[in-house]
């Protein structure tokens, strides 16, 4: 929360630092820091503060600052949501509470598998995690991660600049052929862009156990890796071949 969006609220309302802290149940002198920039307030603090003003959260986290948070401050603040300590996810990760407060602050960046234990643990969606819920999200951010410009992004795939501009900006869509071109020079399968993680996990685990075993065979595996690359010709093929397989009876 921004310290100056606090206090014009407080002052538009006609109350003193005491007057927050005595609705609240916030001292003045924590007020005063989050006030004058010091402090960030945590979770419980912030609708407390929205509470004592009479605003919702949105008016405190505007949503155009709400995408300039990073990754480990989306982690404390899933974290905070849960209303679990520092101590509590570490250990729980197996990781010690200054890394992870470290990770928080965003002077660490965590291995791929901590990250997804540290998500799983405090409830926070992958996708959420990264913002990377659309296509264009996720196309954003291996671009950046690439250290690649729009235009260099859009050279290689054979694109304008404007249109990686628009599609990062979710304002257009891909073919799968494009898609195809703008995955393989980020480095990822096409699948990665079109899936959503959370939603795919959600479908494994209902999915019967038999099934989930089918899933993990080296062969099985080879086929969705294969599906994954087709152009939109050869998946349309790829789904006119299994009715016509399926038509005919074939055992």
């Amino acid at each position: 929360m921004d310290g100056d969006t606090f206090r014009i609220l407080r002052q538009q309302r006609g109350l003193t630092l005491q007057d927050v802290a005595t609705r609240s149940g916030l001292s003045r002198s924590y007020l005063s820091e989050i006030e004058n920039g010091k402090k960030q307030p945590s979770v419980k603090a912030l609708e407390a503060i929205a509470a004592a003003l009479n605003v919702s959260l949105k008016v405190l986290l505007p949503e155009a600052k709400e995408t300039e948070i990073g990754l480990g401050e989306r982690l404390r603040l899933a974290r905070e949501r849960e209303g679990m300590s520092l101590t509590e996810v570490a250990e729980a990760v197996g990781i010690s509470s200054g890394y992870l407060g470290e990770i928080e602050r965003g002077q660490a960046l965590p291995a791929v598998d901590t990250l997804r234990q540290l998500a799983e643990v405090v409830a926070l969606p992958l996708s959420q995690a990264f913002k990377c819920g659309t296509i264009g999200d996720r196309v954003g951010m291996l671009r950046e991660r690439l250290g690649l410009s729009r235009a260099e992004l859009a050279q290689m795939a054979g694109v304008t600049p404007s249109f990686i501009a628009q599609l990062e900006n979710n304002k257009t869509q891909a073919s799968l052929l494009t898609l195809r071109r703008i995955s393989q020079c980020l480095g990822v399968s096409t699948c990665y862009l079109i899936l959503e993680d959370d939603s795919a996990e959600e479908m494994i685990r209902l999915l019967n156990p038999e099934l989930r075993e089918l899933l993990q065979e080296p062969r099985i595996q080879l086929v969705l890796r294969m599906v994954c690359d087709m152009t939109e010709k050869e998946f349309a093929f790829l789904l006119q071949f299994i009715r016509l397989l399926k038509q005919s009876g074939l055992q």
